[in-house]
C-alpha cells in the first residue's frame, strides 16, 4: 500500500495495512488524506510532531544523572530497567520497541509533508517551501536521536565504516526497508538537510514548536557538538547568540512552581515536548551543586524524607528536549575553552548561567587558570544546567570518545555493591537493535555489543 497521501495523527483512529516487510515497525497512530496548506501546518501543529518522544524518557535513563532510590529498576527486565543497566534495549521480539518505533513514526509523518506539501492545492510557493524546509529540519531532530541511541558515538577515523540507520524518504511503505547507512553518511545527510532547509526557513514563528533559522542552526550546533567538530558548532551558536534573541532567565525572580511555562519561555529556542517525570539525582550528579544556594535545586528538585533528591519539572507544559538557549551558550562556552580562550568560556559561564542561577549575595564566580580546568568547569556548569534535559547521554558518548568518562557504576540501593559498571569505551554505550526490528529485518546489520 502507498501511502503518498496519508498523514497519521492521534486523533483520527485507521485500520492500515503494512508492508510486506514491516517496514521499521512504524504502526500508524491514525490518518487523514492532506490536499491544502493548512492540512499539511496542521501536521507541523500535532501533538505526535512536537511529541516525538510519546511517553518514552529513555535516554535519560542511561545516563550518570540518575540513581535507583525511587525507581525499582533492579531486578527489572522493562525497557527502563534494561536501558539503567545498559543491557539490551527490549529483549522480547514481541514487545514493541516504542523509542524506535515512535521516532521513526513522526519521520513518517514528517514525509508525507516533505512529499506532498510542494504541491498542496493553496498558498504560495514561499509558504510551500517554508513547510517543506520545517518538516526536513523537524526529521534530522529524530534521525539524531535515534543515532544517540542506536548507533555509536562519531569517530571521524571510523565514521565511513560505523553503522548508521535507514534513512527513510518516502512514505511508500512497500519499498523496501532501506539499509543501515554509514555513520559518516547519516550525519552528512543530517547536515545537508538542514544546510538546504535554512533559506526558505522564517526568522521567527507562531510558536516555538515551530521551526525557524534558529532552531536549524541550534540542530547544526548540537550535531557537530556531538561529533566534536567544535569549530562549526561555534560558527553556528555563534549565529544564534549574534541574534540577540537568546535569553536566560533569572531564577532569582521566581519561586518553586512559577518558573515560565514551557510554551512561552525566553529561554526555549525550539520545543520538542517530552512527559512530566520525577528522578531521582545521583550522588555524583548532586555533589556538583551548591544544595544551600543554587536555584536550580530550590526550584527544580525536592528533598525527600532519606536525604535524596528527586527532579520535577515544575515548569507548566511538559519539558524541552528540542533546543534550549543554555544549551547554545554552554556550548560557545566549551567550544571557547578547547580553542583556550580561558576569559571568554569563563565570562558566559559566570555572567550568563550562574548569576541567573544564584541570589546575588550567593553568588560565586568559577574561576581556571589553564584551558583545561577551564573546560571542565564548563562541563560540570553544563551537568548542573542541563540535567535531565535528555542531552547528558549525548554528552557521556562523545566525552567518553575523547576519554573524558570515568566509568559509571550502579549500585544497590543500600550502595554497598556494585551492580553493573559501564566501562570507558564500552560497547554497551550503542544499544541493540530491537529484537522486533530485528525479526522484520532480517538482514539488517547488527550493532557490536
Amino acid at each position: 500500500m502507498k501511502l503518498n497521501k496519508l498523514i497519521y495523527i492521534l486523533t483520527i483512529p485507521v485500520l492500515m495495512a503494512v508492508s510486506c516487510k514491516k517496514f521499521l515497525d512504524i504502526k500508524p497512530k491514525g490518518v487523514i488524506i492532506a490536499e491544502s496548506l493548512g492540512d499539511f501546518e496542521g501536521v507541523l501543529n500535532s501533538e505526535l510532531i512536537v511529541n516525538p518522544f510519546g511517553q518514552n524518557n529513555l535516554i535519560i535513563y542511561s545516563t550518570d544523572d540518575l540513581n535507583d532510590a525511587s525507581l525499582n529498576l533492579q531486578g527489572q527486565t522493562s525497557p527502563k530497567g534494561n536501558t539503567y543497566f545498559w543491557v539490551e534495549y527490549i529483549n522480547n521480539s514481541s514487545v514493541r520497541p516504542d523509542y524506535w518505533a515512535d521516532l521513526y513514526n513522526t519521520i513518517a509523518n514528517l514525509n508525507v509533508v516533505t512529499e506532498g506539501v510542494l504541491s498542496a492545492t493553496d498558498g504560495t510557493d514561499q509558504q510551500k517551501k517554508q513547510l517543506y524546509a520545517e518538516a526536513m529540519v523537524a526529521k534530522t531532530f529524530n534521525y539524531f536521536h535515534l543515532l544517540s541511541f542506536f548507533a555509536p558515538a562519531y569517530n571521524k577515523a571510523t565514521a565511513n565504516i560505523d553503522y548508521g540507520l535507514p534513512y527513510v524518504n518516502t512514505t511508500d511503505v512497500s519499498k523496501d526497508t532501506p539499509a543501515r547507512l554509514t555513520l559518516q553518511a547519516m550525519y552528512d545527510q543530517l547536515i545537508n538537510d538542514i544546510v538546504a532547509a535554512i533559506p526558505d526557513l522564517p526568522e521567527t514563528n507562531i510558536n516555538n514548536t515551530r521551526v525557524t533559522k534558529g532552531a536549524a542552526y541550534g540542530m547544526l550546533a548540537r550535531i557537530y557538538m556531538s561529533m566534536g567538530d567544535y569549530v562549526n558548532a561555534e560558527k553556528y551558536a555563534d549565529l544564534i547568540l549574534g541574534s540577540g534573541k537568546a535569553k536566560i532567565v533569572n531564577y532569582g525572580a521566581y519561586t518553586t512552581g512559577q518558573l515560565p511555562a514551557t510554551n512561552s519561555s525566553p529561554e526555549e529556542l525550539w520545543v520538542r515536548y517530552s512527559y512530566n517525570m520525577t528522578f531521582s539525582y545521583s550522588n555524583e550528579l548532586l555533589s556538583k551543586y551548591d544544595l544551600n544556594n543554587d536555584l536550580r535545586i530550590r526550584l527544580l528538585a525536592t528533598k525527600k524524607n532519606d536525604g535524596t533528591y528527586s527532579y520535577s519539572n515544575f515548569q507548566a507544559y511538559n519539558p524541552n528536549r528540542g533546543i534550549t538557549y543554555a544549551e547554545i551558550f554552554l556550548d560557545k562556552a566549551e567550544c571557547l575553552a578547547r580553542s583556550g580562550d580561558i576569559n571568554g568560556a569563563l565570562n558566559i559561564v559566570n555572567n550568563t548561567i550562574r548569576k541567573n542561577r544564584f541570589l546575588a549575595a550567593q553568588y560565586t564566580a568559577l574561576t581556571a587558570s589553564t584551558p583545561e580546568a577551564a573546560l571542565t568547569a564548563v562541563l560540570e556548569e553544563r551537568r548542573r544546567e542541563l540535567a535531565f534535559k535528555g542531552l547528558r547521554w549525548i554528552d557521556m558518548k562523545r566525552l567518553d570518545r575523547e576519554g573524558r568518562m570515568p566509568a559509571v557504576k550502579r549500585m544497590s540501593k543500600d550502595g554497598t555493591a556494585v551492580l553493573t559498571t559501564l566501562a570507558p569505551g564500552s560497547s554497551a554505550y550503542t544499544f541493540q537493535i530491537p529484537l522486533m526490528v530485528q525479526s522484520f529485518n532480517v538482514n539488517m546489520p547488527l550493532n557490536k555489543r
